[in-house]
């Protein structure tokens, strides 16, 4: 797992460098973009089984990227529970980006001026 704290104003074309070269993450051929409201709601089984098959299926075969707001609530936690079930090292890289707003990540202070490193 990477972080970085951005700015409205930060160079696009940088934050690209640093995931392409220095995290790795290969170029998407398909970016899906998965939003919606923050509020817990609970999906039947079998819809969540093919929610999650389906949204895994689809980034693995097309080497996407999976963008939400990166919270663990509402259907971005549908999102995070359909990649957690899949976690085992010999299958293929899928590339998740949450991008929360700063004012809702919890222990904040714990990542101030760690690992700091200008874009």
């Amino acid at each position: 797992l990477y972080y970085i704290r951005l700015s409205y104003d930060s160079n696009l074309d940088q934050l690209l460098h640093l995931m392409v070269k220095e995290w790795q993450m290969e170029l998407p051929k398909l970016v899906i973009s998965v939003h919606g409201g923050i509020q817990n709601f609970k999906l039947p089984s079998k819809i969540k089984q093919v929610f999650s098959k389906g949204l895994v299926k689809a980034a693995e075969t097309t080497g996407a990227w999976i963008i939400t707001e990166g919270i663990n609530s509402g259907v971005s936690r549908h999102v995070g529970d359909a990649l957690k079930g899949r976690a085992s090292p010999h299958l293929k890289k899928v590339c998740a980006v949450g991008i929360p707003p700063w004012g809702v990540i919890e222990n904040q202070r714990d990542l101030i001026g760690k690992d700091v490193k200008e874009l």
